[in-house]
């Protein structure tokens, strides 16, 4: 398949403005969620938290998307999802990782996200919530390194697993488009890009829900599908959801899918607590 260049163009566009939802402000802004030197080039490990006031003890580890080389914790889908699961009473963590050209590839990446849920394991046990009730949660890029970094985290630790509209397959890309896995993986064979996607690593062993648009334009929708099933076939917790005619980044506009999308991802961490 190749890459629909339009949507690509679309999904930046749909990144302005504000979310549909009236935002909240972090309890805890720009935290240091690792000690390791700070490269000038590279991302901080910075971190935001959202703590309600009404907080069931629950809570999300939420990984932002940006194909890997742009993004932010303080996106507009991050901060839509943000302001909806601190309204339901769950609190939420969000944080930047290092991308391509600012400081790391998929392995830095996800050594990021690991650390950040480490730090965020402690910090919920610091402001009496669950620690044995996190939910990872993440966006495009962000379902890619949530599900491989899932798989480095002790079941037990980890309370369920959320993707959506992730890249788990990287093989359908063509022309330019190899330009991504070439530069993330760091090799130009597609064995080694096929070996580290989701889609054929080792799968998490917790509840797991998957998101996704039939008119994704970025990523097909039977990579859902495939993955699904494939988890399935391992006899693991495994709901798909698939929303007709819901593009890319859904959370980023006002469609019908970023409201029940965020239910579902809601009800997901509610059935953890």
């Amino acid at each position: 398949m190749t890459l629909r260049y339009g949507a690509v163009l679309k999904s930046l566009r749909s990144l302005r403005g504000e979310p549909a939802i009236a935002e909240v402000r972090p309890t805890e802004a720009a935290i240091r969620y690792h000690d390791r030197a700070h490269d000038r080039r590279a991302i901080a490990p910075l971190a935001d938290v959202y703590v309600p006031p009404n907080a069931t003890g629950a809570s999300a580890l939420v990984v932002h998307g940006g194909g890997f080389v742009l993004g932010s914790r303080r996106m507009k889908p991050m901060r839509y999802l943000a302001a909806r699961l601190y309204a339901a009473g769950i609190s939420v963590c969000v944080f930047d990782y290092r991308m391509i050209f600012r400081g790391g590839r998929l392995s830095e990446a996800i050594d990021d996200v690991h650390d950040a849920f480490e730090f965020w394991s402690a910090k919920t046990a610091q402001l009496a919530l669950d620690p044995s009730a996190i939910t990872l949660v993440g966006l495009s890029a962000g379902a890619t390194l949530a599900l491989l970094a899932a798989s480095r985290i002790e079941p037990s630790r980890l309370a369920g697993l959320a993707c959506c509209f992730g890249l788990y397959e990287v093989d359908h890309l063509h022309g330019v488009a190899t330009l991504l896995p070439r530069m993330l993986f760091g090799t130009a064979d597609r064995a080694a890009w096929n070996q580290r996607s989701p889609r054929y690593a080792p799968q998490p062993a917790v509840p797991t829900l998957l998101l996704h648009g039939t008119d994704d334009g970025l990523v097909p929708v039977d990579q859902a599908r495939r993955l699904a099933a494939y988890r399935e076939s391992l006899g693991l917790a495994t709901r798909l959801v698939i929303y007709d005619g819901a593009p890319h980044g859904f959370f980023n506009v006002p469609v019908p899918a970023a409201d029940a999308g965020a239910h579902e991802i809601i009800e997901l961490i509610n059935a953890s607590h």
